[in-house]
């Protein structure tokens, strides 16, 4: 009987170290996908960040501005940024991404422009892109007369026409002339 017990006791001993070992082996697997798979995300996301930045270098080195990029994502329903990113992916694909870019900024200034109305009383500013530049009511005012417009809302709604195509510095020039000279 004491013999029995002892191989009784040797094979459990046997069979609980094997069912141990199996257990570490099937947990070091386990450690080790996961470590895979979280240096395969982070890769992933490292290189999905380098792309990005290489389409905002784009964006940022080509003949395209803030104005650009803000009119394309009013067009595309996305933020200044993913618009900065898609123009400089376009670019970056070169070729007929880039006159697919100028055709839609073309679209999208045509579609900014009809929306640029006079606002009706009781509203707040219709005007976005006045709204997002660092244009203010005093700015408006003093271009109303240098433009001979009617009021400060004229010179807003034109202010606005200008920012869609593009032309802020046709605002700023006209600002330095528009401005009381201090003396």
């Amino acid at each position: 009987m004491k013999y029995n017990l002892r191989i009784f006791l040797l094979l459990l001993g046997v069979f609980i170290g094997s069912f141990g070992t199996a257990i570490n082996t099937v947990l070091a697997q386990d450690i080790t996908v996961n470590s895979r798979h979280q240096i395969l995300s982070d890769t992933t996301k490292s290189a999905a960040k380098n792309y990005k930045d290489s389409e905002l270098r784009a964006f940022l080195t080509s003949k395209y501005d803030y104005w650009d990029a803000r009119v394309l994502a009013s067009f595309w329903g996305e933020t200044v940024e993913d618009a900065k990113a898609r123009m400089g992916r376009k670019i970056l694909w070169g070729g007929e991404n880039i006159a697919l870019l100028e055709q839609f900024l073309v679209d999208a200034r045509v579609q900014a422009l009809q929306s640029v109305k006079p606002p009706r009383p009781g509203d707040s500013s219709p005007y976005k892109f006045y709204q997002d530049s660092t244009y203010n009511y005093n700015d408006a005012e003093a271009l109303a007369r240098f433009w001979g417009e009617k009021s400060a809302i004229d010179a807003k709604a034109r202010i606005e026409r200008n920012l869609i195509l593009g032309n802020d510095e046709v605002i700023d020039q006209a600002l330095r002339y528009a401005r009381p000279r201090k003396r």
